[in-house]
């Protein structure tokens, strides 16, 4: 579906109930399968086929000396071969899918790790096949783990490379519940190094259950047999896994503040606060005291008109994240706009006064913006897939855009007051500073 489509939509429809039933799409649709829930969002007007699945074997399953260790699994799933065909010369499930003209990834998060595969629909059913293939015998010799740890490598190199990256890490480490909730989501060098076959073997078999998984499916679902999504719940063994106890240490001290230094051209400033989760009242009004903020650090970084808005979207923003545990709003701000002390300062004494000052006026224009960017950020299939994934696990309706853009209706100026009171107090602020040691401001 076309984002200029979604866009108008959402603009149009800032309304109490029913904006699911004006953009003509219809509603994702759940079904319990045993342990597993199963979500479908038909859309009849495409041609692809996106599927989700998300397992509780994230970074909350690792021990603090494994590191690394949820995503090499994964990525030995994925460098995993499989036959295409009775007969072919088995390929890794990568490789399989690619010939195909398709893709397939991971992400881990603190309690999840999930997979996303992406095809024609035409033949997303040989793929799915494929993919469950890889689960129910993923192949742990050496070189497959060979494969997989190169691969991981790079990723890795290139997120250290990212300062917003870098700094969302650092504040991953800082607020986590449990220790190893906050490791690295792909772990470092060093500790792949150190990590066995045998120790992939075991990860995999203790924490890869069907139990609590969701599987997420978006696009031209009218193609795709619903045994072929049960297959991949049905690839797993019964059962669930549970998470390892980490204990943490809190920040001490006054200071909320974490610096790192990296090779990156420009300080930059990542500032984060507590939000609520999907399953709260102030929902609705967090997206539209987000959208509030965005709009104000744009103004204040003095962001020349000649930058395109793709740039201005990267050194500046604010970004809700529901979609996590525990939920938070990250602002960020690329120094290399202005003067970085002054921009850094500037941008979170705003956030203070905001949080202390009384609205006035109407709320309506950042409502209307509000319910524009949910919209776009829910345009393509793998946000759809995992949008409807995190509200089917939230209880209630998995239909993310209604349950959204009807929360962002209902707000009123009170609740966006209220919740900036509520959250936007004291934040944890991470610093990537570049490698040379230049004061901020010089």
């Amino acid at each position: 579906m076309r984002r200029s489509f979604l866009l108008a939509v959402a603009l149009a429809c800032v309304v109490p109930v029913g904006a699911r039933a004006a953009t003509g799409v219809p509603p994702p649709v759940l079904e319990r399968y045993g342990a597993v829930t199963i979500v479908r969002q038909d859309d009849p007007l495409g041609h692809l086929v996106g599927v989700e699945y998300v397992l509780e074997a994230g970074l909350d399953r690792e021990t603090m000396h494994q590191s690394g260790l949820a995503a090499l699994t994964a990525a030995t799933v994925l460098r995993t071969p499989v036959a295409v065909a009775p007969g072919s010369a088995p390929v890794p499930l990568e490789r399989a899918i690619a010939d195909r003209g398709g893709s397939i990834d991971y992400v881990v998060d603190p309690h999840d790790v999930r997979f996303y595969l992406e095809i024609l629909s035409r033949d997303a059913p040989a793929a799915l096949q494929c993919f469950a293939q890889a689960l129910r015998a993923p192949d742990f010799s050496p070189a497959t783990l060979r494969a997989a740890r190169s691969a991981l490598a790079a990723r890795i190199a290139e997120h250290q490379n990212s300062a917003l990256q870098v700094g969302l890490d650092m504040l991953d480490r800082a607020d986590a519940k449990n220790a190893n909730a906050g490791l690295p989501a792909l772990g470092d060098v060093a500790s792949l190094a150190r990590l066995l076959p045998n120790d992939v073997a075991t990860f995999y078999h203790t924490f890869y259950r069907r139990g609590g998984s969701v599987v997420s499916a978006v696009g031209r679902t009218d193609r795709v047999a619903p045994e072929s999504l049960r297959a991949l719940a049905d690839a797993l063994p019964a059962g669930s896994s549970q998470a390892v106890p980490s204990g943490v240490e809190r920040l001490r001290g006054l200071s909320r503040e974490l610096i790192a230094h990296r090779s990156v051209a420009s300080p930059w400033l990542v500032a984060q606060y507590p939000a609520p989760g999907i399953d709260s009242k102030d929902f609705g009004p967090m997206l539209v005291l987000a959208a509030f903020v965005r709009r104000t650090l744009s103004d204040i970084a003095g962001i020349p008109g000649v930058v395109t808005q793709s740039f201005a979207a990267r050194a500046t923003g604010a970004v809700y994240s529901y979609d996590r545990t525990p939920a938070r709003m990250v602002l960020y701000v690329n120094g290399a706009i202005g003067d970085p002390s002054r921009t850094f300062a500037t941008a979170l004494s705003v956030v203070n006064i905001l949080s202390q000052t009384k609205l006035k006026g109407s709320i309506q224009r950042f409502k209307t913006v509000a319910a524009g960017n949910f919209a776009i950020g829910a345009t393509d299939l793998e946000s759809r897939a995992w949008l409807a994934a995190v509200f089917a696990q939230s209880g209630g309706s998995p239909d993310f855009l209604d349950r959204a853009l009807t929360a962002i209706a209902a707000t009123t100026p009170q609740d966006v007051q209220r919740v900036a009171r509520r959250y936007l107090g004291n934040p944890t602020v991470a610093l990537v500073l570049p490698r040379d040691g230049v004061p901020l401001g010089q």
